[in-house]
C-alpha cells in the first residue's frame, strides 16, 4: 500500500468514526439518582398525593410508624409494622383523624384501610 492509499484508509475511518453514536456516560451517582427519583415518583404516583396529608395532619407518633401505601378510587391503604400501631392508628382514625386525613385529601376519601 501507498502513502495515498493509507491516507484515504485513514480518512474513511475518521468518517465512519463521526457517524458513530456513543451512549451518553452513567456514572454511579447518576445512576443511583435516577432510580431514587423513579421510585419517589412511582410512590407518588401510587399514592396520590395523600402522603403530604399523611405528613401534614398524623401525630408525630403514628407519622414515622405507619406509611400510605396506595390512593385508588377513593380508598386509602396505611400500612403499620404491627397489630399495636395498627390499634393506635385505627383508634386516631376514629377520633377525628379519618376527617382531619379527609380535609387534607386532593380527592374524596370513601374509606381507609389499615394494615
Amino acid at each position: 500500500m501507498g502513502d495515498r492509499e493509507i491516507q484515504q484508509a485513514a480518512a474513511a475511518i475518521e468518517k465512519a468514526r463521526s457517524f458513530r453514536v456513543r451512549p451518553p456516560r452513567e456514572t454511579l451517582v447518576a445512576g443511583a439518582v435516577g432510580e431514587l427519583r423513579d421510585k419517589l415518583e412511582r410512590d407518588i404516583k401510587q399514592t396520590g398525593g395523600m402522603g403530604e396529608a399523611w405528613r401534614t395532619v398524623a401525630p408525630d407518633t403514628l407519622r414515622d410508624k405507619a406509611r400510605i401505601v396506595s390512593f385508588q378510587r377513593g380508598v386509602l391503604i396505611i400500612e403499620t409494622p404491627d397489630a399495636g400501631v395498627r390499634y393506635l392508628v385505627e383508634q386516631w382514625l376514629r377520633g377525628g383523624g379519618e376527617r382531619m386525613l379527609a380535609g387534607c385529601a386532593p380527592s374524596t376519601v370513601k374509606r381507609v384501610v389499615v394494615r
